[in-house]
Order: structure tokens, then sequence, then C-alpha cells
């Protein structure tokens, strides 16, 4: 099998559901769900720390504890797939980076919230998530 860091569209739906929610869970942000600023733990955690907080495909994680890589460029919204952005050849283009971190309050951790950074930057608030295509 063949992993790779998901595009951003991946990302969103995985993250929003069937029904759009502006969080995995639902539509009110509640920090017993993720680990926010508000949590006030102050570090990552481990994935499994905030159950309830899954999204409805059963993903963890995918508002709060760390920003995550996408492979799409960075463009403007709305998403669309004929634009370039999944022409992935110019590796210095500026990626996507979704789901906010531990050091993100609620504004900053709704599921349609975006960064975009350099393919070359780290920090202690990034990470990613992989994707594998279904057979």
């Amino acid at each position: 099998q063949y992993y790779r860091l998901p595009t951003e569209a991946e990302w969103e739906k995985a993250a929003r559901g069937p029904d759009g929610h502006l969080y995995p869970w639902g539509n009110l942000f509640d920090p017993e769900k993720c680990n926010a600023w508000e949590s006030l733990r102050g570090y990552t955690t481990p994935v499994t720390t905030f159950p309830h907080g899954a999204s409805y495909y059963g993903l963890m994680d995918m508002t709060g504890n760390v920003w995550e890589w996408c492979s799409s460029l960075y463009h403007a919204y709305p998403y669309r797939f004929d634009d370039g952005r999944e022409d992935l050849t110019d590796r210095d283009e500026w990626r996507v980076l979704r789901g906010g971190s531990w050091y993100d309050a609620e504004w900053g951790l709704r599921a349609a919230r975006r960064l975009s950074s350099a393919p070359h930057y780290t920090s202690h608030n990034t990470g990613f998530r992989i994707a594998c295509d279904l057979k």
C-alpha cells in the first residue's frame, strides 16, 4: 500500500464529516474533547487522550494537539481541484496546515481553519497524519 499526506479536501471531509460540522464532534466547542489552549495542558498529548472528540469517521485529534500537514498547495478558498493546488511538482511552494494545535484557542480550532507554511518548516506544534487509498 502507498501512504501519503491527505489532500486539504480529504482532511476537511475527515474532520467535518457528512454534515459539515464546525468541529469533528459537532458545532459547539468543548475543551474536554480536544487538546486546545482552553484545555490547560500546555503540551502535546497522546492521540487517545480525547476519545469523545473523535470525528464522524472515528479519527482522533482532528482539532487541536498539532497542526497537520496536507499535501495540497496553499491557494485561496473555495477549494477547486482543477486550480493547480494538487500539482505537487513545485517542491518550494507553500503547503496547507489544518486542525490547530494545543497552543490555539477556540477560534483557531474550527475544522475550516487553515494556515500555510514552507515545506521545510518544523515546530513543536506541527505534525502529520497519513492517508491511504483504498483499493
